[in-house]
């Protein structure tokens, strides 16, 4: 299995950069509430998502505001 496919498939990695994306959800399914459910994932930030990946794994907090920063620029 390839890096990119074990990052894939493991809900609590970041599908972009396969670093822990630190959802309480992916962790824990019984977790109440988590950061991410507060935000909003801009739909080009989610299309880079890969489509093995979509809706399963969250993307981390890192990957959103450097593309909230780099949107801004």
């Amino acid at each position: 299995m390839s890096a990119d496919h074990a990052t894939q498939s493991d809900p609590t990695r970041c599908p972009l950069c396969g670093e822990s994306n630190q959802c309480a959800s992916a962790a824990n399914p019984e977790a109440a509430e988590c950061w991410c459910g507060a935000e909003k994932f801009p739909r080009d930030l989610l299309a880079r998502v890969p489509e093995s990946a979509a809706r399963r794994a969250c993307i981390c907090r890192r990957c959103l505001e450097s593309h909230r920063n780099v949107s801004r620029e």
